[in-house]
């Protein structure tokens, strides 16, 4: 999150011998900013923009190499522009037009010190879907994980039939180096905790982080898949085109084609082999519902024909995230004026080209140290110099109390570590508010409604603690900073951190799990033929390259595990 506030000082640090490509920057900067922090959210989707086309544009690449495919790609979203390609400021993103806007439900568990007590939950509405706006890191999962699909009768979807398609999409640029890991790499190793490559066999440890970008820019799924491809005369790409409805046969349940809104007025593509959504855990199951398939009770109830009782938009998870652990020691930094990072930044280097100003990433499991399994993920993020209190207020939707807490921050001194769930229990919907298709579903995350996830986040929250305990933490009198509003229960204690979760914990924008993979393992929802499905970045983009491969197949063209689409450097 660095380097953002530090523009409203635009005009005192402007230099007017600045280069074209500097000056242009920064006019781009301050003018993205001011719009975006002076921005309100939507209500509902008023500019029939937005689905999240994250996936789609892997789907578009792969299946148009096949010269007798035709493909339409469908993208509610607008193109990428040059403010996002900019690390630094990613997170002014999640609230700016490349957003859906979209917020929970009023929350019983969690989001209790956000306003009306709702989380924000950003989604791209953008070539390239969340890709184009999302953090940038670059995680795999571990590989039991992608086991576990397997062992539930999905053929074909091990750990070791899914490598090969997180391989081809990738050009990594990490070469080990782990050295210069710095405080994290000494105080990591003094709790026995390894350095790892957390995208390779292990994952428990502390490893370097990796972006998804290129010489310092974002590189999002639209620039590394779709530029190239959209040459092709077999593509054809159409921007702000917001789908309403899958076209069903309620006979033969074959999916005939889609309905669509383009410049105000309704169109309806018709296809000969498939319809793949890829609009994400919100807009997928919404699109579902509104189209017959889903829960019977919900859909009769605001009067849809039902084609199939599936239960489309249950089971919704994401990573939960607690927002609340800072540490302040006795360093502190002082950041380069603004116009010295843009000037950087155009050379590829400094604070803009640090997504979110993360450093590191660590995994542990919490309950059993000889567990490959992590339960918890940290994510470091050292003091970036600029006060940023109204923008994170802003992203959080913070109360009063909360964006208190944040002004207290200090911005050359604290260390913000998040706390990340990584294995939920708590499960949250995504139902329909009306049958409007313009209109914003209702969007329950749940989280932490079980108590072992509370008792979880508490433990991970405990070990963070053991590390800036460590001899080199101790050099520089690291101590966890008191939340205010927490201390009535008594700094450290289990009632202090509980309450503090309920109203500090928000989620990582990963949601997914409402549009369930079939049982025959096509991605397809059950009992219906061509109308496939994606889910949530790394494992999004190797779902759409195996399920590329699978259609391919299908019509007797061969697959393709070898490639490589240069999106991943550091």
């Amino acid at each position: 999150m660095s380097t953002l506030l530090i523009i409203q000082f635009f005009l005192l640090f402007y230099d007017t011998k600045c280069s074209l490509t500097t000056d242009y920057y920064m006019k781009l900067i301050h003018q993205e900013t001011l719009k975006i922090l002076t921005s309100v959210l939507p209500e509902q989707n008023e500019e029939f923009k937005g689905a999240d086309s994250e996936t789609t544009n892997d789907f578009a690449t792969r299946l148009s190499e096949i010269d007798n495919f035709r493909i339409l790609l469908l993208e509610a979203g607008g193109e990428e522009n040059d403010f996002s390609s900019i690390p630094g400021l990613g997170p002014l993103l999640q609230i700016g037009d490349l957003n859906w806007g979209y917020s929970t439900t009023p929350q019983k568990h969690s989001c209790l010190g956000m306003k009306n007590k709702k989380c924000l939950i950003p989604q791209g509405k953008v070539v390239g879907g969340s890709s184009s706006t999302n953090g940038m890191l670059y995680s795999r999962g571990t590989a039991k994980d992608y086991d576990k699909w397997a062992e539930m009768g999905n053929t074909g979807w091990s750990y070791k039939h899914v490598l090969p398609y997180f391989i081809k999409s990738e050009n990594s640029q990490v070469d080990g180096d782990v050295g210069y890991h710095g405080k994290g790499a000494e105080a990591s190793l003094e709790l026995n905790l390894p350095i790892v490559d957390y995208n390779g066999k292990d994952q428990i440890g502390l490893g370097l982080t990796q972006f998804n970008m290129k010489r310092g820019k974002r590189k999002s799924l639209g620039t590394a898949f779709l530029d190239g491809a959209r040459k092709r005369r077999n593509l054809k790409v159409v921007t702000r085109a917001l789908v309403t409805k899958v076209c069903i046969n309620p006979d033969t349940k074959i999916t005939r084609g889609v309905e669509f809104i383009h410049r105000n007025q309704t169109f309806r593509a018709l296809v000969t082999n498939e319809v793949i959504l890829s609009g994400g855990a919100i807009n997928s199951p919404q699109l579902l519902m509104l189209s017959g398939i889903g829960p019977k009770h919900h859909l009769e109830e605001l009067g849809i024909i039902v084609l199939a009782d599936l239960p489309v938009g249950q089971n919704l998870i994401d990573h939960p995230v607690f927002s609340g652990l800072r540490i302040h020691t006795q360093d502190s930094i002082q950041p380069p004026d603004f116009a010295t990072m843009v000037e950087e930044f155009t050379h590829a280097f400094g604070p803009l080209t640090k997504s979110y100003n993360i450093h590191g990433l660590m995994f542990i499991n919490t309950t059993n140290v000889s567990d490959k399994v992590p339960d918890v993920e940290y994510i470091f993020v050292p003091p970036s110099g600029n006060n940023e209190a109204r923008m994170v207020s802003k992203i959080f939707n913070s109360d009063n109390k909360l964006t208190q807490y944040l002004e207290e921050v200090n911005p050359t001194n604290d260390i913000y570590v998040a706390v990340v769930l990584l294995h939920e229990r708590s499960r949250g919907t995504v139902t329909l508010k009306s049958t409007n298709p313009l209109h914003f579903p209702n969007i329950d995350t749940n989280m932490l409604a079980e108590p072992e996830d509370v008792d979880t986040l508490i433990k991970g929250i405990e070990f963070a603690l053991k590390l800036f305990e460590t001899r080199i933490f101790r050099e520089i009198n690291a101590e966890p900073k008191l939340i205010q509003f927490c201390k009535e229960f008594g700094q450290g204690s289990r009632q202090y951190w509980e309450y503090a979760l309920r109203h500090m914990t928000l989620t990582t924008y990963h949601p997914c799990g409402t549009t369930a993979m079939g049982i025959d393992g096509t991605m397809s929802v059950e009992c219906f033929r061509r109308a496939f499905l994606a889910i949530s970045m790394r494992a999004t983009v190797m779902v759409a390259e195996k399920i590329s491969d699978d259609i391919k197949r299908e019509y007797g063209f061969e697959e393709n595990t070898e490639g490589g689409i240069n999106h991943t450097e550091l």
